[in-house]
This record gives C-alpha cells, structure tokens and sequence, in this order.
C-alpha cells in the first residue's frame, strides 16, 4: 500500500498574503482507528477561552488527499492540532468519522516515532495538554 498525505491548505489572510499556506501530515496507516474523545477535544477549546497559551480558531480551507487515495473512510470535518513539547514542534490531523467521531489520522512532521501513536499515549499527551499547559508553548487548534 501506497503512502498517503494529507495536504491541509489555511484560507490567506487578504491583507497579509494573496497565497494560503499549507501544512502535509504523514498517514499513521493504521489497522484499527485512533479514535480522540469529543470531550478532549471540547475540554480543549474550553482552554482557549481561559487560557492565554492555546488558541482555537477556524481557518481551514480544505484538505486534500495525496497518494494512495483509496482511503478507508469519508471525512465529515477535519481538526489540526499543532503544539510545542520540549522545544519539539508537533501537529496531529484529526478527521470526523460518522458513527466513530474524531479519529487521528495523520502526524506532522513526518519523522515521528510512528511506534509511540499508541490510543494510550495519544490520549495522555492531549490530558497533559489540558491539565497541564504550561509544559507547552504555541497550542493551537485549528477547525
């Protein structure tokens, strides 16, 4: 099987840019789904009406599939979840599934331990953020 990336491009700004920006995520290409519960990702939106370090906004234009473009599902929305650890730069695409709900489905950058996308450490990481989002700089979560 082919690799496949998901080219998610950002609506420009007028005044700023004519061009949009854009960001690939590398596919986990997993058997079973990872799915992210609703309330995460609610609990993480909370936060940016409270907190000064995350924000949340919608500026996505669209995504667009490269590569092995038999995908196993249809997309409702997608989520980019984009934060600092460690001085480490990371970004999680996360897409809506009818009947599964949010399920991570690709990671950026692409060198990744793939191994540690694990459904146990994905969601640790992402309560670490909300409980704890001091140990991280520049969340960002974009719809």
């Amino acid at each position: 099987m082919d690799s496949i990336i998901y080219k998610v491009i950002f609506k420009a700004i007028e005044q700023i840019e004519n061009t949009n920006l854009s960001l690939s995520f590398k596919d986990l290409n997993l058997k079973n789904p990872l799915t992210i519960p609703a309330k995460l990702i609610l609990e993480l939106k909370n936060l940016s009406i409270q907190n000064d370090k995350v924000i949340s906004f919608q500026n996505i234009e669209e995504v667009i599939v490269v590569g092995n473009v038999e995908t196993k599902f249809s997309y409702n929305y997608y989520l980019v979840i984009l934060f600092t650890s460690n001085g480490e730069k990371q970004g999680h695409l996360i897409g809506n599934v009818k009947k599964l709900g949010d399920v991570l489905i690709g990671v950026w950058p692409f060198n990744q331990q793939l191994s540690n996308m694990t459904p146990e450490i994905i969601h640790e990481k992402y309560t670490n953020i909300i409980k704890n989002p001091e140990k991280f700089s520049k969340i960002c979560l974009i719809s």
